[in-house]
């Protein structure tokens, strides 16, 4: 069974749990965001306290994609702070790994994160090599390869990963403040991979309402969304994953409003954490 259609949840609304995934993380405090019942793979925010640390060597059985929203964590030797990214593909010795002052931590596991002990053999894909650290303030904004017909919200990105033969991607975008469509009106888009999103700040207005920093979708392929705006702007991170991302363009343009209905598609196991979140709450 796949990970079911969830659009969108706020991480900040959803309780912390320990004994969510395998050790070494049943004893991290964590939000699951969203999970594959069968395979495992996953995605979680977890909560590292200050002073927690493993010894090594050991390593995963998946791969550990990861985004650091506060605080530091430390593997093999390598510091990564506030907006550093890090992708160690399944099986990545992880000499050792700590965190001296705590962290919160967005992660993406494509199994169930198993821990085992001793030297790793890395899964090598020359299409989707390993991508060690990334400090985002020292990577460009760039809006190469975007599509001209969604520039109205004046769109740059910073990648992160990418895999040339799976389509598989990982990026940062930043989205405009006061963009809307033009004429308030748009078609919708679909794509032919799956789209999951972390809005790390700002807003993004749509079809099933206001999404403020922390919010989270995953969206299987094929489902028509949009129109979008956005009233301050927003920085989010982005995977697409399953095939390579193409914008397929309905027929028929939707009006845009700044005030849409609260429509989110979840899970019956999120619902009890839904919670409408307004572009005017900070006031």
């Amino acid at each position: 069974m796949p990970r079911p259609h969830t659009e969108f949840i706020h991480a900040q609304d959803l309780p912390w749990r320990k004994n969510c995934l395998p050790a070494p993380f049943d004893t991290l405090d964590c939000r699951v965001l969203s999970r594959d019942p069968k395979n495992g793979d996953c995605t979680v925010i977890l909560k590292y306290p200050p002073g927690w640390a493993r010894k090594g060597p050991e390593h995963l059985l998946a791969a550990h994609e990861f985004y650091v929203l506060d605080g530091s964590v430390d593997i093999s030797g390598q510091r990564y702070g506030i907006d550093c990214y890090g992708y160690l593909p399944a099986g990545t010795t992880h000499r050792s790994w700590q965190s001296e002052i705590g962290a919160v931590v967005l992660t993406f596991f494509d199994a169930a994160p198993e821990a085992k002990p001793g030297e790793g053999v890395a899964v090598n894909d020359p299409d989707g090599p390993a991508v060690p650290f990334i400090d985002l303030h020292a990577v460009p904004w760039s809006s190469a390869g975007i599509d001209p017909d969604v520039q109205f919200l004046r769109l740059a990105k910073k990648s992160l990963r990418h895999n040339t033969r799976t389509g598989d991607a990982t990026f940062v975008l930043e989205c405009g403040g006061h963009t809307h469509p033009n004429e308030w009106r748009e078609k919708q888009l679909a794509h032919p991979c799956v789209e999951e999103m972390f809005l790390l700040s700002g807003d993004i207005v749509g079809e099933r309402g206001v999404l403020t920093a922390g919010a989270y979708f995953w969206r299987p392929p094929h489902l028509w969304h949009g129109p979008y705006g956005s009233r301050g702007g927003n920085h989010c991170l982005i995977r697409f994953l399953g095939g390579h991302h193409v914008n397929i363009w309905s027929d028929e343009a939707l009006p845009f409003s700044f005030d849409p209905p609260h429509n989110p598609v979840l899970p019956d196991e999120l619902k009890p954490y839904d919670r409408v979140h307004r572009l005017s709450q900070a006031y």
